[in-house]
């Protein structure tokens, strides 16, 4: 599936296909909501969860590694340079 194709689903199929074929890889938090980071194939979807309901607020897919940066920057690398 290519991230048009996803784009293309309603939002009852994407979830759908978030839950059968994507990965949690990452999570983050706000003030005020949850975002967990899925990957389906080559491409990456957003979710982001209101923290008073625990509801889906929003979504958000995309491809490019470069807004990854803010789940990259929680790793904790510390003990992989220590002697």
């Amino acid at each position: 599936m290519t991230l048009q194709h996803f784009r293309k689903l309603s939002e009852t199929h994407q979830f759908h296909r978030l839950l059968t074929e994507g990965v949690c890889v990452g999570e983050r938090a706000t003030r005020a909501t949850q975002i967990l980071l899925f990957q389906i194939a080559r491409f990456y979807v957003e979710v982001e969860f209101s923290k008073d309901t625990d509801e889906a607020v929003s979504a958000r897919s995309f491809e490019s590694t470069d807004e990854l940066t803010p789940y990259l920057e929680a790793i904790d690398l510390s003990e992989l340079f220590q002697d």
